[in-house]
C-alpha cells in the first residue's frame, strides 16, 4: 500500500493555458440534494467549481436549486419534480442525456435521500450513462441491496463511502471492515469493478487492478456532516477535467486532507466547518499558480 500526499500529486492539477474556454474543463452533471439536505448539493457544487470544473449542471428539486442559486450563481439548473420525501422524482435520464450531450462526468448521491424515486434514478444513471460516475452517500445506500449494479457502469465508477456505508454495501458490520480495511476495499473494488475511496480517520483508495493507496492527511475537524460532500465535489471536478478516475480520486483525497489540515490551524478542529475547507482548497490551488 502506497501513501499519497498532496505535494506528491500537485503535478496532476489541470493547467490553464491561454487558448481555453469553459468547455475545455468539462461539464459536470450533479444529481444531488433534497429538501432535508440542500446544503449537500451546495457544498459539493462549490467544491467542484473551486477545483476548476468548467460547467456544472445541477439536476435537483426546485427548493434545492433555489438554495444553491442563492450562493452559487455560476451553476446552471435542471429543476426536477419532488416526491413526498422532498427528493427528486420522475428523473428523465434519457431526456437529460439526449439534451445535454457535453456531460463529461456525473456526481450522484450527496444529500439525495433514499426513496423509490431516487433508487430508480440512481439505477438508471448507472446503467445508461456513458461517462465517469462518482457515487457518494445516498447513491450508495440506494444500491446497497444490489451492489452488482455497479458492474453495469460503462467504466469503473468512483465510490466514496464511509465505513458505515461501505459495510452496508458489503452486507456486513462496520467492525468487520475495521479488522482489515485494505483487504475489504481491494476485494470490493475487484469484485464490482469500481474505484473505492473508503473514508475514516485515514482514507484508502482501492482500484480494481489491485492497487491500493492511503492518505493520512486530515484531522478530527472533518468529523461532521458535509465533509464528504466537499470531497465528492473535488473528486468529481478533477474527473470532469480529464485527470483520469484513479488519479482524480488520489488527487481529490490528498487535496481534501491537506486543506483540512490547513483549516484546522486557521480555525481550530472544533470550530472549522466543511465550507471553511473550500477556502483552504482555493489557497492551496493558488499556491500552485503562484509557483508557476
Amino acid at each position: 500500500m502506497t501513501e499519497i500526499t498532496f505535494d506528491g500529486l500537485r503535478e496532476l492539477i489541470p493547467q490553464r493555458g491561454e487558448k481555453v474556454h469553459k468547455g475545455s474543463f468539462g461539464t459536470l452533471l450533479s444529481v444531488c440534494g433534497s429538501a432535508r439536505y440542500r446544503g449537500a448539493a451546495l457544498l459539493s457544487s462549490e467544491a467542484a467549481l473551486r477545483c476548476g470544473c468548467g460547467i456544472l449542471r445541477l439536476a435537483s428539486t426546485e427548493r434545492v436549486c433555489a438554495a444553491v442559486a442563492s450562493s452559487l450563481p455560476e451553476v446552471t439548473f435542471l429543476p426536477q419534480d419532488e416526491d413526498e420525501c422532498g427528493a427528486v422524482c420522475n428523473f428523465d435520464c434519457d431526456g437529460i442525456f439526449s439534451e445535454f450531450k457535453g456531460i463529461t462526468a456525473i456526481l450522484c448521491g450527496c444529500g439525495l435521500t433514499v426513496s423509490r424515486s431516487t433508487s430508480k434514478a440512481v439505477n438508471d444513471i448507472i446503467r445508461k450513462s456513458e461517462v465517469q460516475l462518482i457515487l457518494d452517500a445516498d447513491a450508495l445506500n440506494c444500491v446497497a441491496a444490489h451492489p452488482w449494479i455497479l458492474t453495469k457502469a460503462k467504466m469503473p465508477p468512483i465510490i466514496t463511502p464511509h465505513w458505515g456505508e461501505f459495510a452496508r454495501l458489503c452486507g456486513c458490520d462496520a467492525s468487520d471492515i475495521e479488522k482489515n480495511a485494505e483487504r475489504s476495499a481491494l476485494e470490493f473494488a475487484e469484485k464490482y469493478n469500481c474505484i473505492v475511496v473508503l473514508k475514516s480517520h485515514f482514507t484508502l483508495i482501492a482500484a480494481p487492478e489491485g492497487e491500493c493507496f492511503i492518505s493520512n492527511a486530515g484531522n478530527a475537524g472533518l468529523a461532521r456532516g458535509g465533509s464528504g460532500d466537499v470531497l465528492a465535489g473535488i473528486i468529481a471536478s478533477f474527473s470532469v477535467q480529464g485527470v483520469g478516475a484513479l488519479n482524480a480520486a488520489k488527487l481529490g483525497v490528498a487535496l481534501h486532507g491537506a486543506a483540512a489540515d490547513v483549516c484546522a490551524k486557521r480555525c481550530g478542529m472544533t470550530a472549522m466547518l466543511p465550507h471553511d475547507i473550500i477556502t483552504d482548497i482555493r489557497d492551496l490551488l493558488n499556491e500552485r499558480n503562484i509557483k508557476e
